[in-house]
């Protein structure tokens, strides 16, 4: 079960007797166990009910041979899957039930299979225990006895940050990540729809944790308005890293030169998002991104000019999927601002940027700077360049 799914239909019901939580997204894990806490307090729990082991205590150093090793883990994984049932099959002493919670648990699940699938279909259902793993196969028994009624599978991995590739008729904002971003700001009591998830996500990137205390920020700086709307993340946080590059290239497309200068020169002085998704502020890697980034729209524009240049239009392009229909005016605008015949002097100065960039001392603001006045030369000027 995906984390939405269990946050609309069980987080606000009583506890269940199992818990399975997979996935390599901690925030999510953490927001599960915050929530099954809150609820396992409200409902008479106590802080000395709640027990907690973790399965990394029960590996080897190996300092020993192999074999002895694998018996001493063995030994460890034993000793905790006994305290584990010791604590989860008994009546609480303080409280009304207790809670366990096994963090890195993969060894119980595989060593103990048949064990644990046969306590999940008869629990003793005062008390609740969460086994927490980095994955699970959902072939296996354990994981077929998750099925809703006395546990639940709750899948925490990394969330799309775009529409997943067979989905093709969605919009770019419509992804696991924004439709995440919108239940999360229910927790601050605000709303946020989708574009404006996608637009907070322009900013933050896609580390949860970053985007939560963004959320918190924005709370508050909205007041008491319900709504987070596109305008308050624009006022709150400016243009975005994304942005930036975007409207370079804009400028590019309709050869504003001294404009584009400056968009470059802003983004080499503020920093910009790497393949990573994180700022980076070194020059290098900053023009090499320009300069593919570049490429990429240069590229994209000369498509669309072969189709104009043989009578196409828009619907053509579309078809073509040369540009993405929000953008397509804009794509078509620019392309109009080239001739076929100087497109290729266009792709020699990119090469040569590219090449100054990763193999030459020249400042890279200065390589990114004369590749952009060589991109918004007009044809007649392009011309005299080349052949001087």
């Amino acid at each position: 079960m995906k984390l939405t799914d269990f946050v609309h239909k069980h987080s606000k019901t009583n506890n269940l007797p199992v818990y399975i939580l997979s996935g390599n997204e901690y925030f999510l894990k953490k927001q599960v166990l915050t929530g099954i806490k809150k609820q396992f307090f409200l409902e008479g729990g106590v802080k000395e009910g709640l027990i907690e082991f973790n399965g990394k205590d029960t590996g080897s150093n190996f300092t020993v041979n192999q074999t002895e090793g694998n018996a001493i883990q063995n030994v460890k994984v034993s000793a905790l899957f006994n305290d584990v049932f010791d604590e989860v099959r008994t009546a609480p002493m303080f409280g009304k039930h207790k809670l366990i919670i096994v963090e890195n648990a993969e060894g119980l699940l595989v060593k103990y299979q048949e064990r644990i699938s046969e306590y999940i279909k008869n629990p003793f259902s005062i008390n609740c225990m969460i086994f927490e793993v980095l994955s699970i196969d959902k072939r296996t028994k354990v994981a077929k006895t998750m099925n809703g009624k006395q546990g639940i599978l709750i899948e925490c991995d990394k969330l799309f940050d775009r529409p997943a590739p067979w989905e093709t008729k969605k919009p770019e904002y419509d992804s696991e990540l924004t439709k995440w971003v919108v239940m999360h700001a229910r927790n601050y009591d605000k709303t946020v729809n989708l574009k404006s998830a996608f637009c907070l996500l322009e900013r933050t990137g896609n580390n949860l944790a970053i985007i939560d205390r963004q959320l918190d920020a924005l709370s508050i700086f909205v007041g008491d308005r319900n709504e987070i709307s596109i305008e308050d993340i624009q006022l709150f946080s400016g243009e975005s890293h994304r942005e930036k590059l975007f409207n370079l290239l804009d400028e590019i497309g309709m050869k504003n030169t001294i404009s584009a200068v400056k968009m470059a020169e802003n983004i080499f002085n503020t920093g910009l998002e790497n393949e990573r998704k994180s700022i980076t502020f070194d020059p290098r890697s900053i023009a090499i991104t320009i300069v593919i980034s570049s490429h990429k729209r240069m590229k994209d524009l000369w498509k669309i000019i072969r189709v104009l240049d043989k009578g196409g239009g828009k619907e053509e392009v579309l078809e073509k999927r040369y540009a993405p229909r929000p953008f397509v005016d804009k794509m078509i605008k620019q392309a109009r601002n080239f001739k076929e015949e100087e497109m290729s002097g266009k792709w020699k100065h990119m090469l040569e940027a590219d090449l100054l960039c990763k193999t030459s001392r020249l400042s890279p603001t200065l390589i990114v700077e004369q590749l952009i006045i060589k991109l918004c030369m007009w044809p007649r000027n392009e011309l005299n360049s080349i052949t001087s």
